[in-house]
């Protein structure tokens, strides 16, 4: 049983109810838009539920603010968090701590505009959800292509045209992100690659 599991078990139900409360009191005194607080209070329950009680809850309950609103569809956000965490009265250094906290528990992937300001992907949100099935049935069907005729798509060209599809017919992401969303498809594709290989068997490394 991992370290996560032990805390899973541990944590009180009531206790995970009570700081959800307390966080939409939080952002109830800060007029926060009943959108981004019913994302915020949802990441607040899954960290909590899964990390157990953050050490200091208004930094922890900003920084699920700040990943929500900084998500890729709200580009351009020329916000940054040196000024959203002067709009909530707290320290930079604080907030910085839960968000990288929060991005590394709960699997984030972080995309970057020109700008270098960050855009925070959440694994079980639309986006992520999107690209993990087109990059799976994409990755699915060049394995039987290359099992059926014997030759390989490279990982890039494969790449290439996942976000070309992704950026302009699906539109699921700004087209500001598209290196970025390259990188990060890369990645994915090479994971799917991996766990195919395994359950085929290896069969096609011997091709």
């Amino acid at each position: 049983m991992s370290r996560s599991d032990d805390v899973r078990l541990m944590v009180n139900p009531q206790i995970v109810v009570n700081l959800v409360m307390d966080a939409h009191e939080f952002f109830s005194e800060h007029k926060v838009d009943d959108r981004y607080e019913s994302m915020a209070l949802d990441l607040v329950r899954r960290y909590v539920s899964q990390e157990g009680m953050p050490r200091d809850v208004d930094p922890f309950f900003g920084a699920a603010l700040f990943l929500v609103t900084r998500h890729p569809w709200s580009h351009p956000n020329p916000l940054t968090k040196t000024e959203f965490s002067a709009k909530l009265r707290m320290k930079e250094s604080s907030l910085d701590w839960y968000t990288e906290n929060m991005v590394e528990k709960l699997g984030f992937a972080i995309l970057y505009d020109k700008n270098q300001l960050p855009f925070y992907v959440d694994p079980q949100g639309t986006i992520a959800s999107v690209v993990n099935s087109v990059v799976r049935t994409s990755v699915g069907e060049e394995v039987v292509r290359s099992i059926v005729r014997g030759s390989v798509v490279s990982p890039n060209a494969l790449a290439e045209r996942i976000v070309d599809s992704l950026c302009s017919v699906v539109k699921i992401i700004p087209t500001a992100f598209e290196q970025e969303l390259h990188n990060l498809v890369q990645r994915r594709i090479e994971d799917e690659s991996k766990r195919l290989l395994t359950e085929l068997g290896g069969r096609l490394a011997n091709t």
